[in-house]
């Protein structure tokens, strides 16, 4: 047999229509090879969340633009530390924020001294409202409204007169 021989039966076979069962079991090939590629993509994208996740990486925010655009190695620590790199996560040595207590509590005295409130002294307008909160029948809440703090902070029954 020829070279031309071996063509021309090639060439017969290629002109024969397939078998209709052949013709299926392949269009269930091709369909179970894009499952799998399905598949594979999903896994590798629920490995690379978890990875994310292992590093300490936020879901929302910076934390969410660093998951979508980081292009690198995979792992954890890679990650992680390409998240310090870009500042999404503080490194190891976390620096002590300076309190502000005595700020605010300097604040809180001007404030104070401003409204006519020492600080030592309640405000008035706040106890009538605390007192007000705390009455737990009509009754009490008309005592405080008729009380001295009520008549004080200008507020008056309908009882009274104006």
């Amino acid at each position: 047999m020829t070279d031309f021989d071996e063509y021309e039966d090639e060439q017969e076979v290629e002109r024969q229509p397939l078998d209709p069962n052949i013709r299926k079991q392949l269009r269930e090939a091709e369909k179970a090879r894009k499952e799998l590629e399905t598949v594979r993509a999903e896994l590798e994208s629920q490995k690379r969340e978890v990875q994310f996740s292992k590093a300490g990486i936020p879901d929302t925010g910076v934390g969410s633009l660093f998951r979508k655009a980081y292009d690198g190695e995979t792992s954890a620590e890679a990650i992680r530390a390409a998240a310090q790199e870009y500042g999404i996560l503080q490194s190891e040595q976390v620096q002590e924020v300076p309190s502000n207590d005595s700020e605010l509590d300097a604040l809180r005295r001007a404030q104070g001294a401003t409204i006519g409130n020492s600080g030592a002294m309640p405000d008035p307008q706040q106890m009538y409202l605390e007192a007000l909160a705390s009455a737990s029948t009509p009754e009490e809440v008309m005592r405080i409204v008729e009380g001295d703090s009520g008549k004080k902070l200008g507020v008056y029954s309908s009882r009274g007169s104006f």
